[in-house]
């Protein structure tokens, strides 16, 4: 009598691979309980690495920062210097090629000039603006002090309002100015060490900084097409189609939220300083410096710019602190009406209050750089959310008039793609109810002779 093996059949359970995903995931749990154990015993060791991580690769983020800023300049400088070249040519690719390396040498010296530029002619204003103002400070608040008594005993009404305010404000002022700033000076030593070291820092982060920017905008493409893979390979088609999409929208918000603010804040100041040279006030250069670079932060700026600079020039000459007030009235009122819709545009698609909400949360939890990049990120971030929800809010086969109650439009193209499987919403779910007795018993497993 012949024995034989019965062959497990392909639809027959294996036990093995049914269990290797479990033991996987129960290792992996396992292995980040542990890491995470070990992150909290050396919490100091590991927060010191990253520190030192992220100060080794600070020239890369500067490089990304500036390839991002001179993107545009490099795409609108190829396209005319690879017009003169394919005509000529007779390898087109070849000639993109050099067209591309070419308008980024181009793009990135001139980057290097205006930097070099900026440090030559606008720095050293502003440092003598600042010694001047660290040296002439307490006999101008002596002078204003002494202005405005004169002007108050005159008036015997505010005589008593101007003791009140003088005994709490201006004499703890005159007292930090005179022992606080003149009399530490190991302490602004050490800040200036410090500031020396800084400065180091920062110019070769710039200048390795600018060469990365150099290699990543000749191989843009290539990050890009990397970048997709990864995409392509995590996420199914549709979804990282849709997220290639909302990238591609994002890039067009903080490219006019950011790159046009820039060029605005450029034209303000460069108008403010002329506006402050005519009109003959003091510390001009800084001046200047404090309200084009303020004028960055929506809502605030101007108000941050415009008080200090007053204060300045009111110690100096009261009137012309008014004059001036006026002239940045108005350069605020032209630059709302006029210059900045012209350059960054319409609305980034973010309404007056999450604007508000954003830049209040992004200055308070980044500091300035939430202030400067808080709007636009959240900007995205709420048309995400907003872009999903109505996709999902369309497949959910609401009524139209449901729909249209809430805002969104029932149609939707169908070439656009979906964050969402159209199969997981066409088919309706429906629902059979059966008898208990007539569901049949679960079968018993082999060897259990159990009734």
């Amino acid at each position: 009598m012949k024995t034989t093996k019965k062959r497990r059949t392909s639809g027959s359970p294996s036990v093995r691979y049914d269990l290797f995903p479990r033991a996987l995931a129960a290792f992996l749990v396992l292995a980040c309980a542990i890491v995470f154990y070990f992150i909290l015993l050396n919490f100091d060791t590991v927060q010191r690495f990253f520190e030192n991580a992220f100060t080794a690769i600070g020239p890369v983020f500067t490089g990304l920062i500036f390839a991002y800023l001179l993107n545009p300049a490099v795409v609108m400088l190829e396209k005319h210097v690879s017009k003169l070249l394919t005509r000529r040519a007779k390898n087109p690719a070849k000639a993109r090629k050099t067209a591309r390396v070419i308008s980024t040498f181009v793009t990135v010296i001139a980057a290097v000039f205006l930097i070099a530029l900026l440090f030559v002619l606008v720095v050293p204003e502003v440092a003598g603006s600042v010694t001047a103002i660290a040296g002439e400070l307490p006999q101008d608040m002596d002078e204003f002090t002494s202005r405005i008594n004169q002007k108050v005993q005159e008036n015997s009404r505010l005589s008593t309002l101007y003791g009140l305010v003088s005994q709490y404000l201006a004499e703890p002022l005159e007292n930090w100015v005179n022992s606080g700033i003149l009399n530490n000076a190991s302490v602004w030593m050490g800040y200036l060490a410090s500031g020396i070291v800084g400065a180091f820092n920062l110019v070769y982060n710039l200048c390795v900084g600018l060469i990365i920017c150099f290699y990543l905008l000749i191989g843009k493409e290539r990050f890009m097409r990397q970048g997709g893979k990864v995409l392509y390979v995590l996420l199914k088609p549709n979804r990282a189609e849709w997220i290639l999409r909302r990238l591609n929208g994002a890039n067009r918000t903080f490219s006019s939220a950011i790159l046009g603010k820039i060029l605005d804040s450029i034209i303000i100041g460069m108008i403010c300083f002329i506006g402050v040279r005519i009109l003959q006030t003091p510390y001009s250069a800084l001046i200047a410096v404090i309200v084009g670079v303020t004028n960055l932060i929506p809502f605030f700026g101007p108000f941050i710019g415009a008080i200090p600079s007053t204060l300045l020039v009111l110690m100096h000459d009261p009137m012309k602190a008014l004059y001036f007030v006026i002239f940045i009235v108005v350069l605020q009122q032209f630059d709302c009406n006029i210059l900045d819709p012209k350059i960054v545009g319409g609305s980034i698609g973010l309404p007056a209050f999450w604007s508000l909400f954003a830049c209040l949360l992004g200055g308070g939890l980044f500091g300035l750089l939430g202030l400067l990049l808080g709007v636009p990120t959240f900007a995205v971030l709420y048309n995400l959310c907003k872009e999903l929800i109505d996709e999902r809010l369309r497949f959910s086969k609401l009524p139209p008039e449901t729909l249209d109650k809430l805002g969104i439009k029932p149609e939707l193209d169908p070439n656009a793609p979906s964050f969402f499987d159209f199969d997981d919403f066409d088919e309706e779910q429906t629902f059979v109810e059966v008898p208990l007795s007539q569901i049949p018993d679960a079968p018993k497993p082999p060897g259990d002779n159990t009734t």
